[in-house]
């Protein structure tokens, strides 16, 4: 029969909080194996003449806590070799913050038999001193476990182990992210013991107290933390019978100018680079998201948990060489995998999908060069850059022979507008960027302008069209000198 390890929970604190029955399995035990002998409950053990060997040593040993925890596994793997029953003893409750304890079942319990013996944890003292029921909502989280998690400040917030100044400087960081600097936090020490102590300080002096080994940091529920869930709530305010009277009127059609107008003001942040307001011009942006999603919730034909499930799901769904087994070797793979997955997914009863599927709200020169590039996947296309080019020439003369006859003018026009885009294609540029860029080079040339005929004590409007283009050239030519 294979050897059998016993993990005893200590308590919080002393011996008085240590169960009748683990306190019996330790004395009768020649020695005992803990993970730390700065516990209460162990000290009491041996002065009571217990023999306790600890781990202490490895952690002044080891450049990590991970490796520490992987070596004390390794240490009782070890000892289980030698005897027939091993005790471990750890603080609090051995299945609450004790990550040993999860090695020991990710690595010892397939060899050996392993038996958990339950105590009396830490939060336990925590519910106690602060008075409040878990039923309410309690997230434990590790202090080096609290970015990216999406912290909501619906549930109290339990922090263990903070044993210094600095572990408390990082958590301080990383909660102000998210909780109001002024956030109340109660820093609890050596609860259960007489030197239980609870502090009560405002989130930016979090890190002004004093830690060891027993400290853990509880903050309570807080209905100003930045998160998800808060934005969909003040929505859901703002769309209720005390909330503001132009969003309670507001419809998915009455919201389709401001959708179009976010995202253009987003693309302009970009364009000019301009990251501080970028910042903004998103949250604008998610803003809409979430305001149709909310008009959804009210009719109950989807709410924004669908959203989330959407968009998570079709990621994983499209990107097998990730999330499966699938290989691809190029950015190019990529794209033609997430097309193949695409139009497998649009396919109906009749295995069937529409060739041209692009939204018809699409600005034209997006909407030209997507149509150009799906039907370019089916080899409908120039074999070099001479064809576009040469349709472009031809198309030229098509329109000056519509201009002279006044006939077809809108439709020769429109195809030669058609093939520059193509151009554009073949010289891998996006022909709505580029148009984009022009605009912008033409608005400051004819604002530089404006500025030379005010210098010059001049009314541009009453300038001859030669003058005009003179100012046009200055302006050009200071661009230019500008660049170099």
């Amino acid at each position: 029969m294979s050897s059998c390890l016993h993990v005893i929970g200590l308590g919080p604190s002393g011996m008085e909080q240590l169960t009748l029955g683990n306190y019996r399995r330790i004395c009768g035990a020649k020695k005992i194996f803990a993970r730390t002998a700065e516990h209460p409950c162990v000290q009491e053990l041996m002065a009571e003449g217990i023999c306790v060997e600890s781990f202490d040593e490895i952690y002044t040993k080891k450049s990590s806590f991970e490796a520490v925890y992987e070596s004390i596994t390794e240490q009782l793997r070890k000892e289980l070799e030698k005897s027939s029953e091993v005790i471990y003893v750890v603080p609090g409750h051995p299945m609450v913050a004790e990550k040993t304890v999860q090695l020991i079942g990710e690595q010892l319990a397939h060899d050996y038999e392993v038996v958990i013996h339950p105590a009396m944890s830490f939060v336990d003292e925590i519910f106690r001193v602060l008075k409040f029921d878990p039923i309410d909502g309690v997230v434990i989280r590790n202090y080096d476990a609290l970015k990216d998690i999406g912290l909501s400040g619906k549930e109290w917030l339990i922090i263990p182990q903070v044993y210094n100044k600095l572990i408390a400087s990082e958590v301080k960081l990383d909660l102000m992210s998210s909780y109001p600097d002024e956030a109340w936090v109660y820093i609890t020490k050596a609860l259960g013991t007489f030197e239980e102590r609870v502090d009560k300080l405002p989130l930016f002096e979090m890190d002004h107290g004093t830690f060891d080994h027993l400290t853990t940091v509880v903050l309570p529920p807080n209905s100003e933390v930045t998160s998800f869930s808060r934005l969909t709530k003040v929505m859901a305010t703002l769309r209720s019978e005390q909330g503001c009277a132009w969003d309670i009127e507001q419809t998915h059609e009455t919201l389709k100018p401001c959708l179009i107008e976010e995202s253009y003001e987003v693309l302009e942040a970009i364009e000019k680079k301009d990251m501080y307001n970028l910042c903004e011009e998103l949250g604008d942006l998610l803003l809409q998201v979430v305001f149709h999603a909310q008009l959804a919730s009210e009719e109950s034909e989807f709410d924004i948990q669908d959203v989330l499930q959407g968009i998570i799901q079709k990621l994983i769904r499209r990107h097998p060489h990730v999330f499966g087994d699938e290989k691809v070797a190029t950015a190019d793979d990529v794209v033609l995998t997430w097309d193949r997955i695409k139009q497998e997914e649009k396919k109906g009863g009749n295995g069937e999908v529409e060739f041209f599927n692009d939204p018809l709200g699409l600005p034209a020169l997006m909407w030209a060069s997507s149509t150009q590039r799906r039907v370019a996947k089916v080899g409908f296309d120039w074999s070099d850059i001479e064809g576009p080019w040469g349709k472009i020439e031809e198309e030229l003369q098509e329109l000056k022979s519509a201009l002279s006859e006044g006939i077809g003018v809108r439709e020769e026009l429109g195809d030669l507008m058609f093939s520059v885009v193509n151009l554009a294609r073949f010289l891998k540029l996006d022909a709505e960027e580029v148009l984009r860029d022009t605009i912008h080079k033409f608005q400051r040339r004819f604002l530089k302008m404006l500025e030379f005929t005010r210098k010059d004590g001049l009314d541009f409007e009453q300038l001859p069209l030669e003058e005009m283009d003179l100012f046009w050239e200055k302006a050009k030519s200071q661009e230019k000198v500008n660049v170099i």
